[in-house]
Parts: C-alpha cells; structure tokens; sequence
C-alpha cells in the first residue's frame, strides 16, 4: 500500500509524519485531548494541520520501502507525546490543586459526581471553568504555535536531544506541582488552622461536640473563600498554561 502511495503525484511521506506528531499532540493535550471530544474531531484537526506543519519541518524520509517509515513515525509519535506533556503537566496543576483544597477543607465530601479530571465537584468545577477561559484566552492559537515550534526545533526525520528534552520534562512536572502547591496554599492552611483550633477548644470543653457544631461552619466559609478565590487562582494557573513554551522555542 505504502509503494502504491509513493506512486501518487504529489505525495509527500513528510505529510504523513506531520500528521503521526501532530495526532500524539492532540491525543495528551488539555481541552482537546479530553476523552470527551470525538476522535473524529481530533483527526480532522490533525489532517488540517499537516499540510502546514510539513513545510516547516521539511521534507520526510523517501518512501520506498514500508518498514524503513517505521523508526520514523515512532520518532515522531515521541516527538509529539514530549511536547503535548509539558503543556498537559501545567494543566494538571489545577486539578491537583483542587484535590488538595477540596480534602483540606472537607469539601471533597459534597455529593456529586465524578469525571476523568478530579474525583469531587469542586474539581470537575473548576477544571471545566479553567478549560474554557483557557480556550478564551487564546489556547488554540498557542497550541498551534507551540506545534510549529516543535516543527522548527526537530525537523521531521530527525532524533531530538534526549539530554535536553528529559530534564525540561522533570521540570515541568516540578513547576507543576508547585503551582498546585500555591494555588491551594491558602486553603490547606485554612484547614490546618480549623484543625488546630478545633483540637483546642476540644480540650478546653471536652464536652462541647466540636465536630457536629465547626464542621457546617467550616464547609461554609471553604465555599465563600473558593467562590472569592476562584477567578483569581483560575488566572495564576491560565497564565502559567499559556506561558509554556518548548525548550529553545519562543
């Protein structure tokens, strides 16, 4: 089949790299890469992308025999897995977070139900709202962005520098956490404080039952403090995902 397509006038065996990169990006990035958006729309994105793509990595390898196009597409299905994880690893900083406060503050107790992001509401809340001012604020046009970067610093066919792309993956994983760290700061010492206090005065009254009486008050000032916080929390973590860029990219 690959000699037939070698046949074709016009035929490119750089397009069909483009696409194998581009597709293992689409598959692992935020907001497009959910499992709720139809593979179909994943490939239609990939297909239209790499006519684009391919004229700046240049051309592929000649196409003259199926299993020498092998290493290749598996170099590129790397390629492309590398750099949709730095971006996925920065989102994961707000569902992170959002397991953090929800089980310093007993939030993660409120009923609801559970998707791929976080198991709690407040998680499935606050991904979901992230995930669309992140495509307000212009994520499609950084992603494509980024794509063609990727493009520009590894050129289709060629191996990139592992000793240069896997410690800037470990980095992203620890700025990842620590913003998760930042973002739920405040309530993690929130939670600390309750905890502290509510042993204090369970020591002075051992009588008083302090878990039936703090625990609603607890809760309720979790959710006016979550509600005051959100938007801004929401835009540290917006701009930290839209401020990634691949190691020597712009």
């Amino acid at each position: 089949m690959l000699n037939a397509l070698a046949s074709v006038p016009g035929f490119d065996s750089g397009l069909v790299l483009a696409y194998v990169r581009l597709q293992a990006f689409l598959m692992i990035l935020p907001g497009i890469g959910e499992r709720a958006v139809p593979v179909r729309v994943k490939v239609a994105i990939a297909m239209s992308l790499a006519p684009l793509m391919a004229g700046i990595g240049g051309e592929g390898p000649p196409l003259t025999d199926p299993a020498a196009l092998m290493f290749p597409a598996v170099t590129e299905m790397a390629i492309g897995l590398a750099a949709g994880t730095m971006v996925r690893l920065m989102a994961l900083a707000l569902d992170v977070g959002a397991s953090a406060m929800a089980s310093s503050t007993s939030l993660a107790q409120i009923v609801g139900g559970a998707n791929e992001a976080s198991p709690h509401p407040i998680g499935n809340m606050l991904h979901l709202g992230g995930t669309a001012i992140l495509f307000a604020l212009g994520l499609p046009v950084m992603l494509v962005q980024l794509m063609a970067d990727s493009f520009a610093l590894w050129p289709i066919g060629a191996l990139p520098d592992i000793n240069g792309l896997v410690p800037e993956i470990i980095g992203f994983t620890a700025r990842s956490f620590a913003l998760a760290m930042t973002l739920a700061a405040p309530f993690i010492l929130g939670g600390f404080l309750y905890q502290a206090l509510s042993g204090v005065i369970n020591k002075v009254m051992p009588q008083l039952p302090v878990l039936f009486i703090g625990a609603p008050g607890s809760i309720l000032m979790a959710l006016i403090a979550l509600a005051v916080a959100a938007p801004l929390l929401v835009g540290l973590w917006a701009d930290a995902v839209l401020a990634v860029a691949l190691p020597g990219g712009t």
